[in-house]
């Protein structure tokens, strides 16, 4: 448009209207069997990128058996009849829907003690998908994430980590057989949607899997997951919210290890040049910003 003659402006610059970066596919390209899960580090103090307290609670390794973090050995043979029932991801963790919350006889012999519902906040307001009754019958914890949208749900999503955490971490028997050993399942209405973020995000924090990675661990134990494009931009978004955690714990760490040498303190005597200027205070005059834009003369 400043190219016209009747703008009364013109640019100082070369512009060009720029090229689109059009976003790749996060999933990954390579079968099950070709990720190398068998590479990524056990879970541990050493291995956990994160600020202790960042997402788990204090303590939390002295607590926990690594063991419990294991992967998928690998794809389950799915069935159309299975999405009515939920998988194990982790040794401790499950994702399914709500409706396998009937099946109170396999919620009491697979040890599951938090049921951890993912749900729209209207159905929190009418008390549905919830698992308070089944936790109730079965003497275990009922808890839930209660979001309106997905803006709210990636502000969550730190909460629910923790939440499962400090679950597997505790101590106290629960169930109708006493156990100590925690289990979770995060389930949402269908299965399919808001608690496989939140399965999809535990695995990249717990386990430093990236976003591709870690929704083919989930789809290979439950592959009717629905994973739209905007479930896909908020997991892109969280994943650079934990780089970007990443990369501040690795500063900390790395500054903690160093010798701290005190600041050198600025002399009263500051040093001047020939013509008695400053150094410090000294500025360079020829260097004046640019506008982008300047007057078209008028002719």
């Amino acid at each position: 448009m400043s190219q016209r003659t009747e703008v009364q402006y013109a640019p100082t610059q070369q512009y060009n209207s720029g090229t689109r970066i059009f976003q790749q596919p996060i999933y990954a390209s390579a079968n099950f069997e070709q990720l190398s899960f068998h590479k990524i580090k056990p879970t541990s103090a050493a291995a956990h990128q994160f600020q202790e307290g960042e997402f788990v609670p204090l303590g939390f390794f002295d607590k926990v058996d690594p063991a419990l973090f294991k992967l998928p050995a690998g794809e389950v043979e799915w069935l159309y009849e299975k999405r009515r029932t939920a998988q194990q991801i982790l040794p401790f963790l499950y994702l399914g829907p709500w409706s396998c919350l009937s099946e109170r006889d396999w919620l009491n012999q697979d040890g599951i003690t938090l049921l951890l519902a993912v749900r729209d906040r209207r159905l929190a307001v009418a008390r549905l998908v919830s698992g308070e009754k089944a936790a109730a019958d079965l003497g275990i914890v009922a808890d839930s994430v209660d979001i309106q949208d997905y803006q709210e749900l990636i502000t969550a999503l730190p909460q629910a980590i923790c939440r499962i955490n400090e679950h597997i971490a505790s101590s106290a028997p629960l169930g109708l057989n006493g156990r100590t050993e925690k289990k979770v399942l995060v389930f949402c209405e269908t299965g399919n949607g808001s608690s496989v973020l939140v399965v999809v995000a535990y695995l990249m924090v717990m386990l430093n899997l990236g976003v591709a990675q870690a929704l083919q661990v989930v789809q290979s134990q439950r592959f009717c997951i629905d994973v739209d494009e905007s479930a896909t931009q908020l997991l892109l978004a969280f994943e650079a919210i934990i780089n970007a955690k990443r990369d501040v714990e690795r500063v900390r760490r790395a500054s903690s290890l160093d010798v701290s040498v005190p600041p050198k303190k600025r002399s009263h005597d500051r040093d001047t040049d020939e013509n008695d200027v400053d150094e410090y205070m000294a500025v360079d005059e020829t260097r004046k910003p640019s506008a982008p834009f300047q007057d078209r003369p008028a002719y």
